[in-house]
């Protein structure tokens, strides 16, 4: 269970939360650090250290996510 959680519904939440965290800050760089910080507190939380790979992995997904939501509402 931990395996689908890591590898499927993460990045779709990271996805989904990039988007809405931008139509509602309209900041670029809020939802990637936002997304660092959390992901960071859960690897020591809930996961290993091994999780912080994943979690600069979640990082870029929400910086490219926010960069595409820029570049279509300008």
């Amino acid at each position: 269970m931990e395996f689908f959680l890591v590898l499927l519904i993460c990045p779709f939440i990271v996805l989904v939360a990039s988007i809405i965290g931008f139509i509602l800050v309209r900041r670029w760089f809020v939802m990637p650090l936002l997304t660092l910080v959390v992901f960071t507190i859960l690897t020591f939380s809930v996961f290993n250290e091994s999780f912080f790979i994943l979690v600069v992995v979640y990082t870029i997904i929400s910086f490219i996510v926010s960069l595409i939501m820029r570049f279509i509402k300008k």
